[in-house]
């Protein structure tokens, strides 16, 4: 499990999961009106004999913006996979395809964020 502390004190954990144990998690947490990782952090704290806190409850714009931004950043992962294939091949035409994508996805992914941030405003 690789562990980050961040600024508030509170510190990320990361650990594996095979495919069906995530759906089973996602589905689960869904059924609690959880995200995925609230509800693997309640879980886990629980099951170590601790009170969780609660977490602050997301609002209905941002239930529906953290996927999209999700998405975004799978799409951006795409985008730079074509974008090394381009460079590797100096294919001109797609380098420039590639940074025209890139930037639109920029400008899509601050705009959402922008809506997030206003919605709790």
């Amino acid at each position: 499990m690789a562990t980050k502390e961040r600024k508030n004190g509170s510190t990320t954990t990361t650990f594996r999961m095979t495919p069906p144990e995530r759906e089973a998690v996602r589905t689960a947490a869904a059924s609690h009106d959880m995200g995925v990782s609230s509800f693997a952090r309640v879980s886990t704290v629980r099951a170590a004999h601790l009170t969780p806190t609660s977490p602050p409850r997301r609002d209905e714009l941002g239930r529906v913006l953290g996927p999209v931004l999700g998405e975004l950043g799978r799409i951006g992962s795409n985008v730079n996979q074509i974008a090394r294939i381009a460079n590797s091949t100096g294919n001109a035409s797609a380098i420039a395809s590639a940074g025209r994508l890139r930037a639109d996805l920029e400008r899509l992914t601050v705009a959402v964020l922008a809506l997030k941030e206003g919605s709790s405003g």
